[in-house]
């Protein structure tokens, strides 16, 4: 084995082993590579690989010198059955390049699936205390509770005056750390931390009742609800995002490894230790263009134009059946892939719609509506650009040309 194949088998192994251990704790993770891979891994297992070990043959010159006095004797139609296959040959070679460029662009297209901040960045901005699109500002609400609750008219609580105790809690609710922070984790715990300084000030005295506290705590419970309900299915959108992650990354892996084998068959060694440092889109771009390879295999036939058993017979445009079975398995995967992102981004719009739905008892009905209405909106827009990008039409008919000759 090629040390090229090798580094990327090692990588890939390495992947395999990470996912390994997280089924432990989820073993009904459908997407393990452990499960996903494990056809293609027994067909590398088992191919018998005449494009890269050296053919099995004591004597290869001998054998050639054979062959082209048995070719002195072919018929011309034997003869253009020769010449057929050879172009044939040639053809999907070439083809192959084109596939590969098309498999990478609709990888490069789920990678930049990761990037959709117009419709992130709406939903993160929900969870700002300050943000008011649903009809109420958090910051605003629990200053209000307060003054209701705990307050009550009141210019001082225990000694402290009241404009300090709600400076203190305006800093907890607006910290930069709830600022900065996508997740909606820390609107949680700033809630909760006013809850503690209130029950820490009503022990220092007499003007906070721990029936004031309790009061505190059902009036902020639905916000509680609110921001937990968004914080819990966006803990389930990463997750659900890294799994396919890793996914994304074995699949580059594999088509790295199926660039490697092509380019690598035809121009032996000439993806370089200095190469496996490139992304993919690089190495292809510097040994696996279509120009490059129809270069490669038209000098090969041009030194013997006639000789098409010869060429037939070189090692270097060998182009064996498992190739194909490789091309279909990444074209597969690419497809579902891509399905299962979308999948999973139409999941999270949904659980996002029922914590909206939950929370019109606390905000603006009509706001919260047109939310909903905005981020749907915002979903299909990335769905729409995705499917452009993604270009799985092109990446069917690169496949399908492959798999015409």
């Amino acid at each position: 084995m090629k040390p090229r194949t090798m580094y990327l088998m090692k990588k890939l192994l390495t992947i395999i082993t990470i996912i390994s251990a997280s089924i432990v704790s989820a073993q009904n993770n459908k997407d393990s590579l452990n499960v996903i891979y494990k056809n293609y891994f027994e067909l590398l297992k088992t191919k018998d690989k005449l494009d890269t070990v050296v053919l099995k043959v004591n004597n290869f010159e001998e054998l050639m010198k054979s062959n082209n006095q048995i070719i002195k004797k072919l018929s011309d139609a034997e003869l253009f059955g020769l010449k057929n296959q050879l172009e044939q040959r040639r053809k999907k070679i070439i083809n192959t390049t084109e596939f590969v460029f098309a498999s990478n662009a609709s990888l490069n297209a789920i990678k930049q699936l990761d990037a959709t901040s117009d419709y992130l960045t709406q939903i993160s901005s929900l969870n700002n205390p300050e943000n008011s699109d649903l009809g109420f500002s958090l910051s605003e609400e629990i200053a209000e509770i307060l003054e209701n609750e705990i307050i009550k008219g009141s210019r001082k609580i225990n000694g402290i005056k009241k404009s300090k105790f709600l400076l203190f809690i305006d800093n907890i609710i607006k910290s930069p750390l709830t600022e900065e922070l996508t997740s909606a984790i820390p609107v949680v715990s700033s809630i909760k931390s006013v809850v503690n300084l209130v029950m820490g000030n009503a022990l220092k005295g007499n003007d906070v009742s721990i029936d004031d506290v309790i009061d505190l705590k059902k009036s902020l419970n639905v916000y509680l609800v609110h921001y937990e309900g968004l914080a819990k299915a966006q803990t389930e959108f990463e997750q659900n995002l890294g799994n396919l992650d890793i996914r994304k990354e074995g699949l580059v892996l594999l088509l790295t490894q199926y660039t490697t084998e092509r380019s690598n068959t035809l121009n032996p060694n000439a993806i370089s230790e200095q190469d496996k440092k490139l992304t993919l889109t690089n190495v292809i771009n510097k040994h696996y263009t279509k120009g490059i390879v129809q270069q490669s295999v038209d000098k090969i036939i041009s030194a013997k134009p006639l000789d098409y058993n010869n060429h037939l017979t070189n090692k270097n445009l060998m182009y064996p059946t498992y190739a194909l079975n490789q091309a279909k398995f990444i074209r597969d995967e690419v497809e579902s892939l891509s399905k299962e992102y979308i999948s999973i981004f139409s999941t999270y719009q949904s659980a996002l719609k029922q914590v909206l739905e939950k929370s019109k008892a606390i905000g603006d009905k009509n706001k919260i509506d047109n939310k909903i209405s905005e981020l749907e909106i915002k979903l299909l827009a990335v769905q729409v650009a995705f499917d452009d990008n993604l270009n799985i039409y092109n990446l069917n008919s690169k496949f399908n040309a492959l798999m015409e000759y």
